[in-house]
């Protein structure tokens, strides 16, 4: 009985101090978590003001964004979601007595669940995020792991159809796309606007309208297309510039300080290239349609088929990318693509919305992103690696693997 008594009391300080541990270690990432989204979402409020009014006599009210609703929801969930993460796979690990990827996967389930906190729209996009950022980990790994096939160019394939839907919603259907991506589109079109899409495509007419009669352009279209190539080049490295210069900053300042001309040499490299894949993704999609349309000399609206054909052409720019990128790019457009259908299968009746299902598809999501960052962190973006580095921690459990051989299409780009 003494015996018992004196285990009893042993173990209990043992358990007083790791439940003050997990405690302390909690509060530690909830406070970096919930600080850090305090500072993005006032950071990004600002910066969104000022682009919008650049010319304002005073600063948009930073304070005010600080303490609002919205902000304190985002920076809950930026809070929680490492904490409940980090508290779930070690009570898991604990139970199970092993190291291994489903205590991950487990954690990033229930985590996901947090997502729960956020602004409804939000929630939405986070979801439709995590949903092809998952996608892409599940393929990459059970391609690693040699439980599927390696297809060639499968990433522009899959880039090719989502511009084929994307430019079909663009020209057709802009109800079923974001408002702020279809409006970038048409800025990126350099002389498509809302108004003119709407007669030319859209509104039915009685007779052939010509782009000149529109106003879309003065001179033929073959002409216009390789002056709008040339004449876009300036504006797209500027979007392009922030993009590929960022990550260098962020997460390659060793390699920049160590051998600087080398990262300059693949920044010039890569912002060409990437000017080059959106200039001619853009005169591509015009010209096709353009073409398709003189050649059938039909009245509007314009047959769904032309701007279908028109996103597919357009999408095989992306060889101009590496083929990292190009499967960065082809996950871009999967959110797009699936926030259309969605919105599409509402409008036909073929699917009806289920209160909190965004939050369930996170969670699910999340599963498999948590497992790859864990076990497989080559199958995620270089962002999204150093993202869930600063919030999650370190990968502690990598699966490692001997270097892969390059394939034909890596080699070429």
């Amino acid at each position: 009985m003494d015996d018992e008594e004196q285990d009893d009391t042993g173990l209990e300080p043992e358990w007083r101090e790791l439940l003050r541990d997990v405690t302390r270690r909690f509060g530690r990432r909830f406070a970096k978590g919930f600080m850090s989204g305090v500072a993005l979402h006032a950071g990004v409020k600002f910066v969104s003001a000022l682009m919008r009014n650049p010319f304002r006599e005073n600063i948009p009210h930073t304070l005010r964004n600080l303490i609002s609703t919205d902000s304190l929801r985002f920076a809950s969930f930026l809070g929680l979601y490492p904490s409940v993460y980090e508290l779930v796979k070690d009570l898991v690990q604990r139970y199970r007595l092993k190291k291994d990827g489903f205590n991950n996967t487990v954690a990033g389930g229930i985590a996901g669940l947090t997502i729960i906190l956020e602004e409804p729209t939000r929630r939405r996009v986070f979801c439709l995020f995590a949903i092809a950022r998952a996608f892409g980990a599940l393929i990459s790994t059970l391609v690693a792991r040699k439980k599927l096939p390696e297809i060639p160019y499968s990433e522009t394939i899959l880039f090719c159809l989502c511009c084929a839907f994307l430019v079909y919603c663009t020209a057709l259907n802009p109800q079923l796309l974001f408002t702020g991506y279809y409006y970038s589109v048409l800025k990126w079109s350099r002389d498509y606007t809302d108004k003119k899409l709407s007669i030319l495509f859209r509104s039915k007419g009685d007779r052939f309208l010509t782009c000149q009669e529109v106003g879309l352009h003065k001179e033929g279209c073959t002409t216009h297309a390789l002056k709008d190539f040339i004449r876009s080049f300036p504006g797209f490295a500027k979007l392009y510039l922030p993009i590929h210069i960022t990550p260098i900053l962020v997460f390659r300042r060793k390699l920049l300080m160590e051998r600087p001309l080398r990262v300059l040499k693949s920044l010039v490299k890569n912002v060409i290239f990437s000017t080059a894949f959106l200039a001619s993704m853009a005169s591509l999609a015009k010209y096709v349609i353009c073409l398709l349309r003189n050649q059938m000399g039909r009245p509007p609206p314009l047959p769904a088929f032309i701007p279908a054909i028109g996103g597919a052409v357009c999408g095989l720019s992306v060889l101009f990318e590496r083929a990292n990128r190009r499967k960065e790019l082809s996950l871009f457009l999967i959110p797009h693509s699936l926030y259309a259908l969605y919105l599409w299968g509402l409008e036909k009746k073929l699917l009806r919305h289920i209160r909190f299902s965004s939050v369930v598809l996170f969670s699910v999501s999340m599963m498999s992103v948590m497992h790859a960052y864990e076990r497989e962190p080559e199958s995620l973006s270089l962002l999204i690696n150093g993202v869930l580095k600063y919030f999650v921690g370190e990968s502690s459990n990598v699966r490692l693997r001997p270097k892969r051989v390059k394939t034909f299409s890596e080699m070429l780009s």
